[in-house]
């Protein structure tokens, strides 16, 4: 839920970026901080990302996002672990979420995890109390790229999506990453103005 810091004036907005492990949550935020950074920008990210350690916890990333309702909107980024060895961080992260982008892992060897993934979600959200269908969701079909990838097309089907709140991507290349990003804070702001 979106709350406001009275001493700034600031609205800030949580989204919360889900999947399966490996499924490019990380490469998701990095391959954000890249595109928002000027200086970054022009390099080229997986040569970038191939030097930044790997997360063991979560991933955050606050960005400025602009005037939202008069106010100075923030988007905080959060990456949730594919792993229920720490449930209460799980449970943190999910408490006040304004939207999800769901990064599904294409290749086929991945469904049943991003199936697995997406149960424990769908559990978690419940046993807090929230109404799914009440959270802004996009879904982001990364590793588009591999061999063994589905298409887009199956994807939608297999997991019975409206295609315009999905998105192919290569995440550690930038692709398809900003696009699922603008989508997400669309729906936000549509749904809190």
């Amino acid at each position: 839920m979106a709350f406001i810091n009275e001493a700034t004036g600031d609205i800030h907005f949580k989204i919360l970026y889900i999947g399966s492990q490996s499924s490019g949550k990380t490469a998701n935020i990095q391959s954000l901080y890249c595109e928002t950074h000027a200086d970054l920008s022009l390099k080229d990210h997986s040569t970038l990302l191939e030097n930044m350690p790997r997360n063991t916890f979560f991933d955050f990333l606050p960005l400025s996002f602009g005037d939202v309702a008069g106010r100075n909107a923030r988007m905080h980024l959060y990456t949730m672990p594919a792993h229920s060895l720490w449930p209460t961080v799980n449970i943190n992260l999910m408490l006040g979420v304004d939207g999800i982008v769901n990064v599904i892992d294409s290749r086929v060897r991945f469904l049943d995890k991003n199936e697995t993934q997406i149960q424990y979600v769908k559990k978690l959200i419940d046993s807090l109390q929230i109404d799914f269908n009440s959270i802004p969701f996009v879904y982001q079909f990364n590793h588009s790229d591999a061999p063994d990838a589905l298409t887009y097309t199956n994807l939608t089907k297999n997991f019975f999506l409206k295609e315009e709140d999905c998105f192919a991507a290569i995440a550690h290349q930038g692709i398809g990453v900003m696009q699922s990003f603008h989508r997400i804070t669309n729906k936000i702001i549509q749904k809190f103005v």
